[in-house]
């Protein structure tokens, strides 16, 4: 055997990550020779620094918009009777933006404002059945914090003000609000409903981005989602290379447009293959009816429907 090795990559599995609106695949590739941990701490170490400064990345907002389709796709109709008129009202998302009033000497720091936010979504878990949902932080002109946050559940726009604010007042932040105007019911909410939801993803996105600066005073997160959403978001399908074609056969359709992610261009002029998407439109997903990729997706839409308020692994390979 010759004293020099040669060292190449060989594929041992495709990853798809699935999306309402792309399907993303990548080739995990690994050495036949050489020390491949060495390589993953070295790409890990970037990861340390992890302060947002109150700024959205690119690959935040990626994910953000991924949040927002994936409670968009799972998001359903629903008929809403008006108690007073019989009136039937159409539902399907809300949009609801919580504040804090003017304080007399205090600023709320990012600390406290994300344990009343925590509150105010816990109590609405246990008694309005809050499911899907996401959330983004940002602030007034004046640095006070106010939260936007979209969601699947109907939260009516009476018990949305009354909780928040009962939860401003326990927490003492009410108190120059009732010295000024003599109660404890400030206008601090918001609500919308939200039933065309064609492009709302593209929009919330630009919406929930429009004040996207760096704040040296904020280091936390700047947006999140309800760990459904969250678990959804993790899960990768694993498909080993003698089953890659069936997988693949499907999304041949010509009515998917195809796009390739490439490197940028090296000292050579040379780009490598990084990743190769699949577009769809939410109802293109009828393309693939009856495939392997069109029942999971469809796993996951009945998996943010439920009532399940755990995260759970699908465990998602294809060996």
């Amino acid at each position: 055997m010759s004293k020099y090795q040669v060292n190449y990559k060989v594929t041992t599995c495709y990853k798809f990550k699935l999306k309402p609106t792309v399907i993303i695949q990548t080739e995990v590739k690994e050495w036949v020779h050489g020390n491949w941990d060495k390589v993953r701490t070295r790409q890990h170490e970037n990861l340390k620094e992890n302060a947002t400064k109150g700024l959205l990345s690119k690959k935040a907002i990626q994910k953000l918009k991924g949040s927002i389709n994936w409670l968009v796709a799972s998001s359903q109709n629903k008929n809403l009777k008006s108690l007073k008129t019989n009136y039937i009202h159409k539902f399907k998302i809300n949009f609801i933006t919580l504040t804090i009033p003017p304080q007399e000497n205090e600023i709320i720091e990012e600390k406290k404002f994300k344990i009343i936010l925590n509150t105010w979504l816990t109590y609405q878990r246990k008694f309005s059945s809050l499911n899907n949902y996401v959330w983004k932080i940002e602030k007034h002109k004046d640095n006070r914090l106010h939260i936007h946050i979209l969601t699947d559940t109907f939260i009516h726009h009476r018990l949305v003000r009354n909780s928040w604010n009962l939860i401003l007042k326990r927490n003492g932040l009410l108190e120059y609000h009732n010295k000024k105007f003599n109660n404890y019911d400030p206008n601090s909410t918001d609500i919308h409903s939200i039933q065309k939801v064609k492009k709302v993803a593209a929009y919330m996105v630009k919406y929930m981005t429009k004040n996207n600066e760096v704040d040296n005073l904020y280091n936390g997160r700047v947006w999140s989602c309800s760990s459904k959403i969250s678990s959804v978001m993790q899960q990768v399908l694993e498909v080993y290379p003698d089953k890659i074609n069936e997988v693949l056969k499907p999304l041949m359709n010509k009515k998917i447009d195809y796009k390739e992610i490439l490197t940028e261009p090296n000292q050579f002029g040379n780009s490598f293959l990084v990743a190769e998407c699949y577009l769809l439109k939410l109802q293109d997903w009828i393309l693939l009816k009856g495939s392997y990729l069109y029942e999971i997706f469809k796993e996951l839409i009945i998996f943010l429907r439920s009532s399940k308020q755990l995260s759970i692994d699908f465990n998602l390979k294809l060996a």
